[in-house]
Order: structure tokens, then C-alpha cells, then sequence
């Protein structure tokens, strides 16, 4: 009789300690949960600012384009007038050389 009051106090024993392991386990898994639905949500959160700054770079990268090509006219453009001015300035040595010309034949 005693190896069987024995026994079931060692079952007990055994059965008390499984149940404070479960509890354990289950605020354990329930840690872990709460754990793994913040790192969703952080991801999810982190997803979005990438798209938000993925869109963004694509922005800054047209409008540099657009910069670049404004610019590269824009030295086209001022190489371009520089060339007129240029072209201007023999054109109205030429036609001060031709009223000198015009002037001394007049005078003969």
C-alpha cells in the first residue's frame, strides 16, 4: 500500500510539474507569437518606406536626366551663340572694310 501511496505521490509530483511546464511553454509560445506578429508588422512597415523610396529615387533620377540634358543643351546652346557672336563680329569687320573700300573709291 505505501508503494502505491508512493507512487501516486510521485505521479502527482510528475503530473504538477508537467502542468507548470506547459504554462511555462505556453506563455513562452505566446511571447514568441506577439514577437513574431511586431516583426510583421515591422516588416510591413519597412516595405512600404522602401517603396515609397524606391518611387522617390526614380523621381531624383528623371529629374537629374532632365538637369543633365538641360544642361548639355544649354552648353550646346551657349557654344552655338558663341559661334554667331563670333561669325557677327567678322561679319561687321567685313562690312566696315567694304564702307572704307566704298568710301576711297567714292573719294577717286
Amino acid at each position: 500500500m505505501d508503494q502505491i501511496k508512493q507512487r501516486m505521490n510521485a505521479l502527482r509530483l510528475e503530473a504538477e510539474e508537467s502542468a507548470t511546464k506547459a504554462e511555462e511553454y505556453k506563455v513562452k509560445a505566446n511571447t514568441l507569437e506577439q514577437e513574431n506578429t511586431q516583426k510583421e508588422h515591422e516588416i510591413t512597415s519597412l516595405t512600404q518606406k522602401n517603396q515609397i523610396l524606391e518611387s522617390e529615387v526614380e523621381k531624383l533620377e528623371a529629374s537629374v536626366k532632365t538637369f543633365k540634358e538641360e544642361a548639355t543643351g544649354g552648353a550646346a546652346a551657349s557654344t552655338q551663340a558663341e559661334a554667331l557672336q563670333r561669325k557677327i563680329q567678322v561679319l561687321e569687320e567685313e562690312a566696315e572694310e567694304s564702307d572704307r573700300t566704298i568710301r576711297e573709291l567714292n573719294e577717286k
